[in-house]
């Protein structure tokens, strides 16, 4: 499309004559919005009017800095935003002009009532402006400000307004509140601000807030000229002001006031230029040009269907053109993967050239070992020489180029559609067996073994590997490039024949081409008048009796009331729009449950649809009684209870400032066992209150095991009240042996307690640290939905098994809730908590994640607000969130709103919003797919009825034979299905992830260390030092168990995920034969199993310290440990042995993985075997029932009918079978 060239504006002075042949192109073009600017324009010009106009963001003090200013009252003063209209101030008559939109013109003459002109002021609906003519000698002749709506204010039609009025102004002063400078919203109209050629100045307002103790004045000032330079933006002046405060440092009001009165203080015969207030309004009338010429493309009722034609015929045309070249990209992108990975492959790293080295010494034929070398000896080193150099070469070669060759080919393979099971098999099966011989037949038996020849040889082994790595896929490329030949001679014929039916596209060109000529010419119109304005008499006369009509009869208002009508409805009214809205917007999940309900009607008492009406009756029971696990997670303190509370709309969970408790609360529906407020508390067993104390007490070598008499052991030895133990474990045992007399007899049972009773249980730590979990059943909206809510103990819980708990928590819950308090950060155990969220969020199929910053009404203002959840927001991403659903709440402020019955903030309405429209749709989703799955399977199975019952009974006969044939053929078919492919997937996948768990292990291990080993960790000497030492490394090598243990578990999700994608596709072949077979053999969705997650052994920390003893006593002091970087070595011997402590324990858990999953998946495959052929007999059973029921056709497709409506209802237009 053109871009009109403004030539003539930007080279001309702007006259009279432009403003009137513009106005009548303008309205010609039916564009009466900016002809009713180039109206202002001309009133402008014919006043000879400047224009300084103060605009900025809401309550920043505009109005009041212009009365300061002007030194007079002109304009209310109010704390909050005062100006709602655009309001201008001039010096004459003494009089106000309130301009309504439909043209009449109320004037109120001197003196006037300043609290009506304020109630106009901030009425926007039916005032389009004001304009306040003050008697008082303040501005000088054809001088005027104006004051405008803030442009941060609530609603949008403020910055309209604002912006609209842009076009007269010739100086703009933007006011800002010291706090909000870096407001987006202000920086981005500045911008537009400028990019509209208007000379602006930015006034800080406000600067009284500025408190020197936080941040200097000069560092301030520094920081907003680098965020203008950042966004471009050049103010003609920065300016520092305070109008509450006067005499506060850095004040320069004066200089304001000096800058306004040398732009007023111009001659009465200096005109205004008014041609960057034209250029905008000219682009913007091609802006409307260019927005009408596209809307007129959708005039047709068709529109839509021609498009879509359109560029189908396009992408056709594209298609056929460009299926040659598919292959040659094909080879070449095969290629360039392959040549991309041998080229990033850093097989030869410094450890593997030196054992490359001693390889090499071993093979001069002078190589012995000892003094009184033995052939026997040094045959046997050779041999060990090459199996240190031979083993990690293949180990390199796998990891660097095998894995990823298989992974990147087998998303090519994806890519391109290849499925042939062949080619899969052999991608998968992908390897080098590099041997000792490859090795031998490089070595240059000359050659004398240095640094140069090292490399040299190394470099000829790497290129070896890789040249054996091409040699080894050039004939699986072939072999691929003769499968896409053959699909794509398929693909033209099939695109030639879809080209031929689309021909009327063609049409839609033509009135195409006809309407970008209108557009066109009328571009080429507007060009020519601006360059050569020739206005007639008409033109003229348009102009004048326009401006002359712009305002009706002026009503003079005197003493009497003139109402403003607000923009309110009727409670009735709006009570049935509500009404109106929720009946046009119920959840899909109704509408469905809808279609299954009339489906399962239309299909009953049908003769071979008892199946069909099961599984329909199954998809309404889980539609209809949906029940949805909520998780809360966060650190103690973060308002977990009471975010819950906000939510439930009432204080149903007492808040407990206890940071020991570890039990789990639970807020469930109530039920015909337990009414509402029914309260069910289980009490810990003996067997875990034994493990929380052996897990507590490790250190001190308890001698008991059963609970009782270990924590009589603790009380006899006053273990609870040493120094060695943190506080929270302290106060845990102390609550334990206070606790003991009054809940002993309790102890692994289930209490039934009163609501009243609740609070007590939980703030009692005595009571509290006895309790497995708390269950209330409770009555509210959210249970009602058949929503279980869960309090979960804090990520820095005392419970050893938390982990574990929380583990349940992350992979079973339907949503978690994860809540930070605005002003705590992270402590470590919230870090390690988020990196395991951001390790399996990319597992779960929908990411049910939600952050929540709570007591967000703690912020001292937006920008403060926006400045956390900035924060919070990478600190998720640093930790592996990636993409967090973030929300600031404020739960005290949302649970009173909502107790109180008051509007709910914007910031929980949001966030409620979010989280239903998830709960109610997203989750809702592979149901309701599943629902309709089965309705067209009903649909296709009346049609298969139909079509047989039309048969003669020869043809019914054999048609029934040819069943029996089929489904013999596809029953063995299935049985035999090919998975060993997906087998060997499932293995590798084991393989890499758990691979990558050691390489991370190796970057983490200097944070973990650190953690340990710091100057507040390490402060004594001699033998003390030694035992701080051994008990700093006891907790490391915990905390490495734990990191293990975490990781093993995220990397079982993963897996999980995994094979129950592969068993999708395996299910999907499933499906596509028996489709294939026959349309009868249509089988249901397969529901996704979930998998069990293997327990895995927790004995890592178990590790013996005595391994390390020698790396211990090598600490010489804290100086040399720490300014001499000692604890560099120190941290380095230790990972020596940790790490193939880590690799042993990694391949340990490995073994249980593979079994666990190997079970698990032939059992899902045997599982989806069993369904398929089950459903295959029903069908065939269901056909017989059918044709020997005698039911009238009619009736059958009648019911037909009814079916494809309810498919119809959700978009399912083309139902084949």
């Amino acid at each position: 499309m053109n871009s009109i060239e403004l030539m003539g504006i930007n080279q001309n002075v702007i006259r009279f004559e432009h403003l009137a042949v513009l106005y009548k192109t303008m309205l010609d073009n039916e564009d009466t919005k900016n002809a009713e600017k180039i109206l202002d324009l001309y009133e402008k010009l014919d006043k000879n009017e400047l224009m300084i106009s103060f605009a900025g963001h809401f309550s920043a003090g505009k109005s009041s800095m212009i009365n300061a200013l002007m030194g007079e009252d002109i304009l209310p003063k109010s704390p909050i935003p005062t100006s709602a209209n655009v309001v201008k101030i001039t010096s004459g008559e003494g009089k106000a002009n309130v301009h309504l939109h439909n043209g009449d013109v109320l004037e109120f003459k001197e003196p006037y009532d300043m609290d009506r002109i304020k109630e106009y002021s901030k009425n926007k609906n039916e005032i389009k402006k004001i304009e306040i003519n003050t008697s008082k000698p303040i501005l000088p002749k054809q001088c005027s400000l104006m004051d405008t709506p803030g442009i941060d204010a609530a609603d949008d039609a403020d910055r309209i307004m604002t912006e609209s009025s842009l076009h007269l102004i010739d100086v703009l002063f933007y006011v800002m509140d010291y706090n909000h400078v870096q407001s987006e919203v202000n920086l981005q109209f500045l911008r537009s601000v400028q990019n509209k050629s208007i000379p602006f100045y930015v006034i800080i307002n406000q600067i009284d807030k500025h408190d020197e103790n936080e941040l200097s004045f000069v560092q301030f000032k520094q920081s907003i000229s680098q965020t203008f330079k950042q966004w471009n933006i050049e103010p003609m002046e920065i300016l520092y002001s305070s109008l509450t405060v006067p005499e506060v440092e850095n004040n320069q009001f004066d200089r304001i006031q000096e800058i306004l009165f040398q732009l007023m203080d111009r001659s009465e015969n200096e005109k205004v230029i008014i041609n960057h207030s034209t250029e905008q309004i000219v682009a913007e009338h091609q802006q409307f040009l260019k927005n009408r010429y596209e809307s007129s493309l959708t005039i047709d009722m068709d529109e839509e269907e021609i498009e879509n034609s359109l560029v189908k015929m396009k992408e056709l045309t594209f298609k056929i053109k460009n299926l040659d070249e598919e292959l040659i990209n094909l080879e070449k992108t095969f290629n360039d993967v392959l040549q991309s990975t041998l080229n990033n492959a850093y097989l030869m790293p410094a450890t593997l050239r030196d054992k490359a080295h001693s390889f090499l010494e071993s093979q001069q034929s002078n190589f012995k070992v000892g003094f009184l070398a033995s052939k026997k000896k040094t045959e046997a080193e050779r041999e060990k020489r090459l199996t240190e150099f031979l083993q990690p070469l293949q180990d390199n070669m796998e990891a660097s180029i095998q894995w990823k060759l298989r992974d990147k080919f087998a998303q090519l393979l994806n890519e391109y559609h290849i499925t042939d099971d062949t080619i899969l098999k052999e991608v998968q099966s992908l390897r080098l067996n590099y041997q000792a011989d490859d090795l031998f037949e490089l070595i240059n038996p000359g050659a004398k073994v240095n640094g140069d020849y090292i490399l040299n040889y190394t470099k000829e082994v790497t290129n070896d590997v890789k040249t054996k790595y091409k040699q080894r896929t050039n004939y699986l490329i072939e072999l691929i490039k003769g499968i896409v030949t053959e699909k794509n001679r398929k693909k033209e014929n099939k695109y030639k024949e879809q080209l031929q039916e689309l021909e009327h596209a063609q049409q839609y060109n033509l009135k195409k081409e006809e309407l970008k000529r209108d557009y066109n010419i009328r571009l080429s119109l507007l060009q020519s008048t601006i360059e050569q304005p020739q206005p007639n008499e008409d033109d003229w006369e348009l102009l004048e009796s326009a401006q002359n009509a712009r305002y009706k009869e002026i009503q003079v208002v005197t003493n009497k009331e003139v109402s403003i009508k607000k923009n309110e409805k009727s409670v009735n009214q709006e009570t049935v729009l509500l009404d109106k809205k929720e009946q046009d917007n119920r959840l899909p999940v109704e509408i469905v449950i809808n279609s299954v309900d009339k489906t399962m009607k239309a299909i009953k008492g049908l003769p071979g649809f008892e199946a069909l009406q099961k599984d329909l009756a199954d998809k309404n029971d889980r539609l209809t009684n949906r029940s949805y696990t909520i998780a809360l997670f966060g650190a103690f303190s973060a308002g977990k209870s009471s975010f819950a509370n906000a939510l439930i709309g009432e204080n149903a969970l007492p808040v407990s400032p206890n940071p020991t408790t570890a039990a789990v609360n639970r807020i469930r529906p109530v039920s015909n066992k337990y009414k509402h407020g029914t309260v069910v508390v289980t009490l810990k067993s003996k067997e875990a209150l034994a493990k929380d104390l052996l897990m507590i007490t490790k250190k001190y070598s308890p001698s008991f095991e059963e609970f009782d008499s270990l924590l009589q052991w603790v009380q006899d030895e006053n273990i609870h009240q040493s120094k060695q133990l943190n506080k929270m474990y302290q106060a845990y045992l102390k609550a334990l042996i206070n606790g003991y007399d009054a809940n002993k007899s309790y102890i692994g049972k289930e209490q039934i307690i009163d609501i009243e009773e609740f609070a007590s249980y939980v703030t009692d730590e005595t009571t509290a640290c006895y309790i497995e979990s708390i269950d209330l059943y409770y009555d509210c909206p959210i249970t009602r939905q058949g929503i279980t809510l869960v309090d979960t103990p804090g990520a820095d819980s005392v419970n050893a098994r938390h982990t574990n708990v929380a583990f349940e928590y992350i992979k079973h819950a339907d949503a978690i809730l994860y809540v930070t308090y605005y002003n705590h950060a992270l402590s470590r155990a919230d870090r390690d908590f988020i990196m395991q969220l951001g390790r399996v969020k990319e597992a779960f199929q929908l990411d049910k994640m939600f952050f929540i910053v709570n007591a967000a009404d703690l912020a001292q203002d937006e920008g403060e607000l926006s400045l956390v959840v900035n924060y919070v927001q990478e600190q998720l991403q640093a930790l592996g969130v990636r993409l967090p659903r973030l929300y600031p709440v404020s739960s005290k402020r949302s649970l009173n709103e909502k107790q109180n019955q008051e509007t709910l903030n914007d910031q929980m309405a949001t966030f409620e919003e979010k989280f239903y429209q998830f709960m109610n749709f997203d989750l809702a989703a592979l149901t309701i797919d599943s629902a309709l799955w089965d309705i067209k399977r009903t649909y296709h199975a009346m049609n298969s009825y139909i079509e047989s019952m039309n048969l003669d009974e020869a043809a019914k006969e054999s048609r029934k034979s040819e069943l029996y044939d089929k489904r013999i053929k596809l029953t063995e078919e299935l049985v035999n299905i090919e998975t060993s492919i997906y087998d060997d997937r499932i293995h590798d996948k084991i393989d890499k992830q758990l691979y990558y768990v050691l390489e991370r292990l190796s970057i983490r291990f200097h944070d973990m260390f650190k953690e340990y080993f710091n100057p507040t960790t390490v402060t004594e000497s001699g033998k003390k030092a030694i035992i701080q030492l051994r008990e700093n490394l006891e907790n490391l090598i915990e905390y490495v168990g734990y990191e293990l243990y975490q990781e093993l578990q995220a990397v079982s999700l993963r897996i999980e995920a995994f094979v129950i994608e592969q068993g999708n596709e395996v299910y999907d072949s499933m499906k596509k034969k028996s489709m294939e077979t026959d349309k009868l053999f249509e089988l249901p969705n397969w529901q996704d199993s979930e998998l069990e997650t293997p327990v895995y052994k927790e004995d890592f920390s178990q590790t013996d310290l005595s391994l390390f003893d020698k790396v211990i006593t090598k600490f010489k002091g804290t100086k040399a440990f720490f300014e001499k970087n000692e604890k560099e070595t120190m941290k380095e011997e230790m990972f020596d042995i940790l790490s193939p402590l880590a690799k042993t324990y990694i391949e340990e858990n490995k073994l249980m993985m593979v079994d666990n999953y190997n079970e698990q998946w032939n059992r899902l495959i045997e599982e989806m075997k069993f369904v398929a052929n089950q459903s295959i007999d029903r069908q065939i059973r269901n056909y017989e029932e059918m044709m020997e029921s005698g039911l009238d056709l009619s009736v059958l497709t009648e019911k037909q009918h009814q079916v494809l409506t309810e498919l119809q209802k959700h978009g399912i237009e083309e139902v084949t079978s």
